[in-house]
C-alpha cells in the first residue's frame, strides 16, 4: 500500500493562515500583481452604503448544450469531463447516455431498479464532443467504435477513460499529459483499491506498473466519490477532493463531508483529511456530496454540492479558500439555481468545476428533473438527464454592489503594489428606469488615509462602462502609478450602478 503515513503533512495546512489583519494593517501586504477580490475582509478596511452579493450563474437560453440527436443516444445523458484543452486549443467534453434504471415497480408496488448488467443497461455509451467556444458542440466520427455496422460516430471504447481523470500541465512528460485513477471495489466494507492510469491524448492509456496506488483493505469510506483538482501550484502538490463515503469518523453524525488527500506524484497519497463539515447554519438534512474546485489567483474556488436527504435535491453552492483547508461558505445561495418546474434541471444540479477562459467563467453541469428511483417511475418517459452551461463573467462570483443614485464605497486595508498601471472589474448597471449612469472613481491613498497628490477624488477619470480590465486613469488620462509601486497605499474606490469584482496592478 503506497499511502503517505505522514499525515502531518496535510494537517500543516492549517498553519497557512489567511491575510492577517495586523500585518496588513501595518503595510506589510505585498500583494505585488496578484488580483484582488471582495470575497472576504483580508484585503477590505471598510464598507460604505455597499454589500457583498453571490450572483448566480446565468444559465444558457438554448439549454441543453448537448442535444440528443443520435441513434446511440439515451434520454439519461450526463457530463463526465469537460476542459479548454491546452493542447488541442479547444473544448473537449466526455459524457455518457443509456436509460434510466428504475424499470417499474413489481406485485407488492416495490420500485424495481435494473441491474448494471441488464440488456437495457449494457447499451449505454460514453461519447465525445468538440468545441471552439465552450457553446456549439460537434460530435466528430471517431472511427473506434462499431453501432449497427458503422464506426461514424463519437461513441468511445470502454478503454478510453471518462472519470476521474484530468489534463496534467505541470508534468514535462508529454506521454503522461493526461492522468486517470479506476476504481475496483465497493464503498461497503470489502475493499477498494484505485488504479492510476496515463496517456498523451487521452484516448489510449497505460497503467503505472505497480499498481494499485490505494489500497483501503477493510477500511471502508477512506476514500468517496473523488473530483481531482489535479497539481496544485499554491501547495505544490497534486490534490483530491472525495466524498468521504460511509462518514465512519464525521464529526456530524455520519452525514456526508469531504475530505482532502495530497501527493508529490499522483502514486504516494497523504490519509484523506476532513476539511468541510456541515455547521448550525446548514439545514439538518444537508449533506456533501462532491467538491469539484480549482485555484485562481491565490485563492481556491469551489462548488460544493449541497444534498438535501429530505426533498432529494442537490445544487452547488460557492465555497473559497486562502490554504485549500479552511473554506469559507459565507454565500448560503446556489451559485447555479435549479430550474423551474417542467426544465430538465428542476430538482438537481450536477455542477462540474468552473473553467476560467478569456473573460468568462463556464460553468458545465448535469441536471435532472429525478432523484430517486421512485421520482423516475412516477415521471416514466418524462424523466430528464441533460447538460446544462451557466456563465459569470470573469470573477464575477461575488461582488460589491453599488448604490444607485449615491456613491457606495470600499477602503482597502494598507498594501504595497508592483506594476505601472492600475486595472478594475466592474459591470455598469443597465440603463432603466430612471437610474444615473455607472460611475467610478478611484483614489490613492497613503497609509493615513490621506489622498496622495494627484490621485485624488477630484483628479479621478470617471469609468463607465462594462470591462474585466478597465484602466484607471486621473487628471484627464493618465495612468501611471510606478511612482507609487512599493509604498504603502490604500485604495478608495467609489462607485454607483455598478458591480464591483476585483482590481490589479499591472
Amino acid at each position: 500500500m503506497k499511502i503517505s503515513s505522514i499525515r502531518a503533512a496535510l494537517v500543516s495546512l492549517l498553519l497557512v493562515s489567511a491575510l492577517r489583519p495586523d500585518v496588513v494593517a501595518a503595510g506589510l501586504n505585498p500583494i505585488g500583481q496578484q488580483r484582488q477580490f471582495f470575497f472576504d475582509d483580508a484585503i477590505v478596511e471598510t464598507l460604505e452604503n455597499t454589500r457583498r452579493k453571490l450572483n448566480p450563474a446565468l444559465k444558457l437560453a438554448d439549454n441543453p448544450v448537448i442535444k440528443r440527436d443520435k441513434p446511440w443516444e439515451g434520454p439519461d445523458m450526463r457530463l463526465a469531463w469537460v476542459i479548454f484543452d491546452q493542447r488541442m486549443g479547444k473544448f473537449r467534453m466526455r459524457y455518457s447516455s443509456g436509460v434510466f434504471r428504475a424499470a417499474g415497480r413489481d406485485e407488492k408496488g416495490e420500485v424495481i431498479v435494473k441491474g448494471e448488467h441488464d440488456e437495457e443497461s449494457a447499451k449505454r455509451v460514453v461519447c465525445e464532443a468538440f468545441s471552439d467556444d465552450g457553446v456549439n458542440w460537434v460530435k466528430p466520427e471517431l472511427g473506434l467504435v462499431e453501432f449497427e455496422g458503422s464506426t461514424a460516430n463519437n461513441i468511445l471504447p470502454e478503454s478510453a477513460l471518462y472519470y476521474y481523470l484530468f489534463e496534467d500541465l505541470h508534468d514535462p512528460d508529454p506521454a503522461k499529459r493526461y492522468k486517470a485513477q479506476v476504481r475496483t471495489g465497493t464503498y461497503d466494507g470489502n475493499g477498494m483499491t484505485y488504479a492510476m492510469y496515463y496517456s498523451s491524448d487521452a484516448y489510449v492509456w497505460t497503467a503505472y506498473a505497480e499498481n494499485p496506488i490505494i489500497d483501503t483493505g477493510t477500511q471502508p469510506g477512506r476514500w468517496g466519490p473523488s473530483d481531482f483538482m489535479g497539481w496544485d501550484p499554491i501547495r505544490e502538490t497534486y490534490a483530491v477532493h472525495m466524498e468521504n463515503n460511509f462518514h465512519m469518523h464525521s464529526p456530524t453524525h455520519h452525514r456526508r463531508s469531504i475530505g482532502r488527500a495530497e501527493s508529490p506524484d499522483m502514486i504516494h497519497w497523504s490519509e484523506p483529511a476532513t476539511i468541510i463539515v456541515v455547521d448550525d447554519e446548514d439545514y439538518p438534512d444537508t449533506e456533501f456530496y462532491h467538491f469539484p474546485a480549482i485555484t485562481h489567483e491565490g485563492w481556491y474556488m469551489g462548488f460544493l454540492w449541497m444534498f438535501s436527504t429530505t426533498n432529494t435535491q442537490h445544487e452547488p453552492h460557492f465555497a473559497f479558500s486562502r490554504d485549500g483547508i479552511n473554506y469559507d461558505r459565507t454565500y448560503r445561495e446556489p451559485i447555479i439555481r435549479r430550474g423551474d418546474n417542467g426544465r430538465f434541471d428542476a430538482v438537481s444540479v450536477y455542477a462540474n468545476r468552473p473553467i476560467i477562459h478569456g473573460d468568462e467563467v463556464l460553468c458545465y453541469y448535469t441536471g435532472t428533473n429525478w432523484r430517486s428511483p421512485e421520482q423516475l417511475v412516477v415521471l416514466g418517459d418524462k424523466a430528464e438527464a441533460k447538460i446544462g452551461l451557466a456563465k459569470l463573467p470573469l470573477d464575477g462570483f461575488v461582488s460589491l454592489e453599488g448604490a444607485r443614485h449615491n456613491f457606495s464605497r470600499v477602503t482597502t486595508r494598507t498594501f504595497t503594489f508592483e506594476g505601472d498601471k492600475l486595472e478594475v472589474n466592474l459591470q455598469a448597471a443597465l440603463q432603466q428606469w430612471g437610474a444615473e449612469p455607472c460611475e467610478v472613481k478611484v483614489e490613492i491613498l497613503n497609509g493615513r488615509h490621506a489622498p496622495i497628490e494627484g490621485f485624488g477624488f477630484d483628479d479621478a477619470d470617471t469609468l463607465s462602462t462594462t470591462a474585466v480590465d478597465h484602466v484607471v486613469t486621473w487628471r484627464g488620462g493618465d495612468a501611471d502609478v510606478s511612482a507609487l509601486a512599493g509604498q504603502p497605499v490604500r485604495l478608495k474606490i467609489h462607485f454607483k450602478n455598478a458591480k464591483l469584482y476585483t482590481f490589479q496592478f499591472r
